[in-house]
């Protein structure tokens, strides 16, 4: 009997390894992932005119369809988190991309403003199974010292596809509304195909949920040839699996207050980016800009975001949360600052693209947070949770815009309230260092923070 068996810490070697081939192609294949699901989430929103005037709808009722996605996607996140801790993270990724495949084809054949609301409701639920499962997938291999940067690349692929419902610009004058919805749903659903030969699923979830050491083991020995894994080797992942539901275990084991200090940043940052994504436009047109300018404008918050999220993402791989605190203070700064350089067309464009770069970053920073946050067994349904806690702030970030407008303040006033809920972010990022670093004084083994285990 062999007594001297070769034993391979999982976690280990992963958070140590070197970025390989293997990184490369699950980042490509995450990527499209995401690429169709932004693309399918704000396609509606071009076509959004086209239909108002096909079917004689008023623009007030059409927001029902646009919140129909939102809640769905609520509790998409939230169920297809747990479902990830349950089934795997490949699973419930495919199984979320097929659904909202399935649900945006069959709304090229909607007749009405009704069976459109039911259809954006279950393709929601099926977009917010995939994000916090593949978040989660992305986090579980990706080397520790690059962990928010390549989740952050992958979610790229969300912006990206969120620009790419532009062509429905091209498409209905050629081929009618119906053409916006048959892409939407027909690529989620070859990229799921493919997706299914190609997207791994965890080792980490294999070997401890599982057991599946020896499917694991073939697996990482062809990934990572120089890690010495032979047919003897032993794979093990040091984490804690623990029985029962896996939600209740997000406030277990001293985990309660960063789990609602994270919700609170996620709530707190989604109502801004709302409030500035969806009025933006209409308060700067409203100072006399044309409204292709204030468009053009608005479109700097998105770009300035894209820079945003590689900064922050590479500042949190060092294994410290002071730039998510620092980001959410600019962006108060920022957000409260467009009103008062409304008047000035360049300052307008420099404190907007600011504004991106310092709230749309903070998003991507709380979404490589909350994927190296929790232990594996509860990894998913804690990034799940966090973005559908977060769709509260989607949800009400265009209602408080409304509010604000309909008040007919000032426009510095606007944007000065508005400003409001990333200093309520800042306190919470702040309180989320302490806890990190009361953990670290304790000589505690910390699960909760970036670049952490």
């Amino acid at each position: 009997m062999n007594t001297r068996l070769k034993k391979i810490d999982v976690v280990d070697l992963l958070d140590n390894s070197k970025i390989t081939r293997f990184h490369v192609q699950l980042i490509f294949w995450s990527f499209l992932i995401m690429v169709v699901d932004g693309f399918d989430l704000q396609a509606i929103g071009y076509v959004a005119p086209s239909l108002i005037k096909a079917w004689q709808v008023s623009r007030a009722s059409f927001g029902a369809a646009f919140s129909a996605g939102l809640v769905g996607m609520m509790i998409g996140a939230t169920q297809g988190g747990t479902l990830g801790d349950r089934w795997g993270r490949k699973r419930t990724v495919l199984a979320g991309a097929v659904c909202f495949g399935l649900f945006t084809l069959v709304t090229a054949f909607a007749t009405g403003l009704n069976g459109l609301i039911a259809l954006r409701f279950f393709a929601g639920i099926g977009l917010g199974c995939a994000v916090p499962n593949a978040i989660a997938l992305n986090t579980e291999y990706a080397p520790k010292k690059y962990r928010a940067t390549l989740v952050t690349v992958m979610f790229l692929g969300y912006t990206i596809g969120a620009a790419l419902g532009g062509a429905a610009a091209l498409l209905i004058p050629r081929f009618g509304w119906q053409s916006v919805f048959v892409v939407g749903g027909i690529a989620p659903l070859v990229v799921a195909f493919l997706c299914y030969y190609f997207l791994p699923e965890s080792v980490r979830f294999q070997v401890l949920r599982q057991g599946a050491v020896e499917q694991a083991r073939e697996r990482m020995r062809k990934w990572f040839p120089h890690a010495g894994i032979t047919d003897d080797s032993v794979l093990e992942v040091k984490e804690e699996v623990r029985s029962g539901m896996s939600l209740p275990h997000l406030f277990k084991e001293n985990r309660a207050p960063f789990t609602v200090l994270l919700w609170i940043c996620f709530i707190a940052n989604l109502i801004t980016l709302h409030f500035i994504a969806n009025w933006l436009p209409t308060v700067i047109e409203s100072t006399g800009v044309p409204l292709q300018r204030a468009v053009i404008v608005t479109s700097l918050f998105q770009v300035g975001g894209t820079f945003g999220g590689i900064v922050i993402s590479r500042l949190l791989d060092r294994g410290s949360l002071r730039p998510l605190v620092v980001f959410f203070g600019l962006a108060a700064i920022t957000i409260a600052s467009i009103g008062k350089f409304s008047n000035s067309e360049i300052m307008l464009e420099v404190i907007v693209f600011a504004a991106g770069l310092f709230v749309v970053g903070t998003q991507f920073g709380l979404n490589a947070l909350a994927g190296s946050s929790y232990p594996t067994f509860i990894r998913a349904t804690g990034v799940g949770w966090a973005l559908g806690i977060g769709r509260i702030g989607s949800i009400l970030g265009p209602v408080v815009g409304g509010v604000l407008i309909a008040l007919k303040l000032p426009l510095p006033q606007i944007f000065l309230y508005g400003a409001i809920p990333m200093l309520v972010g800042c306190i919470s990022a702040f309180l989320l260092l302490r806890l990190r670093s009361e953990a670290i004084r304790r000589g505690e083994k910390l699960t909760m923070v970036a670049g952490s285990h």
